[in-house]
């Protein structure tokens, strides 16, 4: 069974659960992190206990050979020109939420995926599950009211 090789572009909060949960996994391993911090290879390696390569250039990243999969963890503004480079690079996506922040850059980024036919996914991890499936049930049945605002913390 093939291990895809996994390059993460952002370091934050989600890049480190992308890290654990695709390298929990049987299907991927991430060798590669992209950011615009300087990041010391050994110690991310140490700390994730996974080799690690770090770049501080995404487009050198995007070049290496043994690339099959881009995890998107950057700033947000940054999604729509990371993820139509990665796809026209032959990468396949996984792209933190918001994907855009215009419909128009949500579109450009769909002809990408589909021009370059590779494969994408945009994390929602929560939408299924149990609490926000009953909190959705309750404000949709108007049992809350009318709701102006709302804020889950879970």
């Amino acid at each position: 069974m093939k291990k895809y090789h996994v390059g993460i572009v952002g370091y934050g909060w989600a890049a480190t659960a992308h890290l654990a949960a695709i390298n929990g996994g049987a299907r991927g391993q991430v060798t590669r992190i992209c950011s615009s911090r300087p990041l010391d290879a050994a110690e991310l390696s140490q700390r994730h206990q996974c080799p690690l390569q770090t770049h501080p250039d995404f487009a050198a990243m995007l070049a290496a050979p043994d690339l099959d999969v881009v995890s998107i963890c950057s700033y947000h503004a940054q999604h729509k020109a990371q993820a139509i480079a990665a796809a026209r690079a032959g990468k396949h996506l996984i792209v933190e939420k918001p994907l855009a922040l215009t419909l128009a850059d949500l579109r450009a980024i769909e002809r990408e995926v589909r021009a370059a036919g590779v494969k994408f996914c945009l994390c929602f991890e929560l939408r299924f599950s149990a609490q926000f499936l009953a909190t959705k049930a309750l404000v949709d049945a108007g049992q809350l009211g009318r709701v102006h605002y709302g804020e889950i913390d879970y």
